[in-house]
């Protein structure tokens, strides 16, 4: 749930009053609903699961998606979220290990990853990233 409120300066009396009504608001709303830990965050089940297993998924290589099936190349994959925000994923040849295989490393993967996860999951890590500055362009040549 997504929790939003306005604090007008001129309501609170100013920028430092509104600022702090509004610290006080959000530490309220955090007390009495705390962020899911990224182990938690991790377990959620989605509603397009087909696998069975959060966070495990079989996947056929994009260039292969079109080829016959014998020559499709078919993976099991393991994916978990970063602190930052970001997505880790490793994949298993289904070819090299075997439908079962693959899709048991792609479990101990995730499951191994997941018991390092620390710290509370954080929806706007993403949105946060540091943007990159443009270079200034350079000068246009000038005709002597």
């Amino acid at each position: 749930m997504i929790y939003r409120k306005h604090f007008s300066d001129g309501v609170f009396g100013g920028k430092q009053r509104s600022f702090a009504a509004a610290k006080e608001y959000r530490d309220e709303v955090i007390a009495a609903h705390p962020p899911l830990s990224m182990q938690e965050y991790s377990n959620i089940v989605k509603k397009n699961n087909r696998s069975g297993v959060v966070g495990v998924c079989r996947y056929c290589a994009s260039e292969t998606r079109d080829l016959p099936e014998e020559k499709q190349r078919w993976f099991w994959v393991a994916s978990w979220p970063l602190p930052d925000g970001r997505r880790k994923r490793v994949k298993f040849s289904v070819k090299k290990y075997g439908e079962d295989g693959a899709f048991q490393m792609a479990m101990d993967a995730r499951a191994s990853a997941l018991g390092k996860l620390v710290g509370a999951f954080d929806p706007g890590a993403v949105r946060r990233k540091a943007s990159r500055r443009r270079q200034p362009a350079a000068p246009a040549p000038t005709a002597s």
